[in-house]
Order: C-alpha cells, then structure tokens, then sequence
C-alpha cells in the first residue's frame, strides 16, 4: 500500500467520508477539440455511481464526468488545486487523499488548503453523444 492509499483508507474514514469509491473509467480519444462518449455506453454508470472517470492519453488531468439531481451533466478535473493530487469521490464529494482539500460536486473548495476550485469542463450532449471539450472555463 503506497502513502495516497494509506492516507485515503484511514484518512478519509476518518472524515466520515464513504472513503474511497472508485469510478468506473472510460477512455476517449481527443476530436475536434473535445472527447466523445456515446451517452448509452455511461448510462448505467451514471445511474449507479453518479459519475464516471474519463481518461484520454491528450489531456493532462482525468475528469469526473458527473450528472446532478437536475439531469445536468458536470465534467469536473480531478486534479487537487492545491499540490496536484488526484482527488477521490466520498460521501457527496470529491476529497483530496493528500492534504485533505474538499471540493464540493461543482467543483468549489468547501475546506482547504486548497484555494482553488477544480477545473471545469465543458459539457454537451446531441444526438446521443455526449462531448467534453478539452479547454477549461
């Protein structure tokens, strides 16, 4: 067990947090400026988990690709503004294994250290396509 797995298994529980839930992850090749999923291949995922992990070789973070109560999709990075850790989903959340940063599910610090918020992503869907464009906002 390296440290991040320490820190996540004992830290976090200790956090009330639901630990370390992990997402299920998708690859996607980068076109025409943004990564393309077929909205049927993440559904089960996103009903069950609430979220999938999105990686592609292009990109220099993972994203959480989220939807909300609303039906509103949310594509945030999963890389902690503070030091650069790879944040987890737990309890409502995605917590920072490293130094304990909390961000809430729209990617706003809701406990430090960090200062910053995640990076955000934006998200379209058409015609059964789901598209993350690779540019923040």
């Amino acid at each position: 067990m390296d440290r991040r797995q320490a820190l996540c298994s004992v830290g976090v529980g200790l956090l009330g947090l639901s630990g370390c839930a992990r997402l299920p992850t998708f690859q996607a090749a980068l076109t025409q400026g943004g990564f393309e999923l077929k909205r049927s291949d993440i559904d089960e995922a996103l009903l069950a988990e609430g979220g999938v992990r999105v990686r592609a070789v292009e990109l220099s973070e993972d994203i959480a690709l989220m939807q909300h109560d609303d039906g509103i999709l949310q594509a945030l990075g999963m890389t902690c503004s503070h030091l650069g850790c790879q944040v987890r989903p737990g309890g409502g959340f995605l917590v920072c294994p490293c130094h304990g940063s909390t961000f809430d599910l729209r990617g706003e610090v809701v406990r430090g250290p960090a200062q910053r918020a995640l990076n955000r992503y934006i998200v379209t869907e058409k015609d059964g396509r789901v598209t993350i464009y690779a540019s923040t906002r």
